[in-house]
């Protein structure tokens, strides 16, 4: 049994760990009750390196023969790797590694611990951690914020960050998304969320990342029975992935991107009573208006689809048809627009009233 204290740090590792947490929890972990509102997580595990590592290549993806497509050979995402090397990162996380004694010491860029160790057995950063993501050392800080391929990486946070991939969800274009947080607690829900909320969505709706992301945090406010709280203060991001060939290269490159909603929609989001309001309307054309923070256009949509509803659909003009059936997707919703009206309407008078408290707020605190 091993005990493992974790702190959020740069994507990467964030990811690394959500995919960890992912094995241990289809390992019947009780991996929920390891994470702690203050954004921490303190693992308790109680399997060992064999299961680990089974469990791991299970839900790594496979090519069509069912050979592991994450070890082992030249375009996997870590294909200097072997089952005895991985075994052995395994073995260092859950024993907390231990170097020989050296006098260089060497600070992990994941978890900031500070070892000394022979500059032969250190690990530093590069393909041996995802050739797919990582592309070549050369370009690897370009994807990768300030970091570089000279970075150390600890013996406890090698086998992390090979978990990264199991965190990604992917999306009907191939791409991939990573929801990043402040919190594991956060990344945890909006990320089981993603993988829930990606299945009903469109191919035109998958592909915008904003959308996704909106959705995550609705179903978090709406069915944790926590608030995003403090976090909300803080960038809550998508990191898209996206593995692509290069025809000038004649090889297989990633181009990483990020995409955040601005601070005022998610805390607009978070909110239990707007987000279950934009949960119950269910439509994407009411929700942009809310992510494009354009109220105006809103009420004019409720005030239309008010004059619309009050007619029988006899009464109703093309015009009015072709709006209702632009502006709604949902059956329901085409049936009753007044009934959306009216939800509509609530749906501001909550945005208003959450505008007037944070002005009331920013007013008090500036005094």
């Amino acid at each position: 049994m091993s005990s493992i204290t974790l702190h959020p740090s740069n994507w990467l590792y964030n990811a690394g760990v959500i995919g960890l947490l992912r094995v241990l929890e289809e390992l019947d972990e009780e991996v929920e009750k390891s994470i702690c509102k203050d954004g921490i997580v303190h693992l308790l595990i109680t399997k060992n390196s064999s299961e680990i590592f089974d469990k791991w290549v299970e839900l790594s993806p496979k090519s069509k023969k069912g050979k592991s497509m994450v070890y082992e050979f030249k375009k996997a995402y870590y294909a200097n790797q072997t089952e005895k090397s991985i075994k052995r990162r395994i073995k260092s996380l859950l024993e907390r590694g231990v170097y020989k004694s050296s006098k260089i010491e060497f600070s992990c860029s994941f978890c900031t611990s500070k070892v000394k160790v022979k500059k032969t057995d250190a690990t530093f950063l590069n393909q041996a951690f995802g050739n797919i993501l990582l592309g070549s050392e050369k370009s690897f800080s370009n994807m990768y914020w300030s970091n570089s391929a000279s970075d150390f990486v600890c013996q406890r946070c090698e086998f992390i960050i090979m978990c990264h991939h199991l965190a990604f969800t992917r999306l009907s274009d191939g791409s991939e998304i990573f929801i990043n947080a402040p919190s594991f607690q956060v990344m945890y829900y909006l990320n089981k969320f993603a993988r829930e909320v990606f299945g009903a969505l469109s191919s035109e709706e998958m592909r915008n990342k904003r959308n996704i992301l909106a959705m995550s945090v609705i179903e978090y406010a709406t069915k944790i029975h926590v608030t995003l709280g403090v976090w909300t203060g803080m960038n809550i991001e998508v990191v898209h992935k996206q593995t692509f060939y290069n025809p000038n290269t004649e090889k297989l490159e990633t181009k990483i991107e990020f995409f955040s909603l601005p601070y005022k929609v998610i805390q607009m989001l978070s909110d239990r009573r707007i987000a279950g309001l934009l949960s119950q309307i269910g439509e994407f054309s009411i929700l942009n208006c809310v992510l494009a923070q354009d109220f105006s256009r809103l009420m004019e949509m409720g005030y239309r689809l008010l004059r619309i509803g009050l007619k029988t659909y006899g009464e109703r003009g093309k015009s009015e048809n072709q709006f209702i059936n632009q502006t709604l997707r949902l059956e329901k919703n085409r049936r009753e627009p007044a009934r959306v009206a009216d939800q509509i309407f609530q749906l501001c008078a909550l945005i208003e009233e959450k505008q007037n408290r944070r002005k009331a707020y920013e007013h008090i605190y500036r005094s």
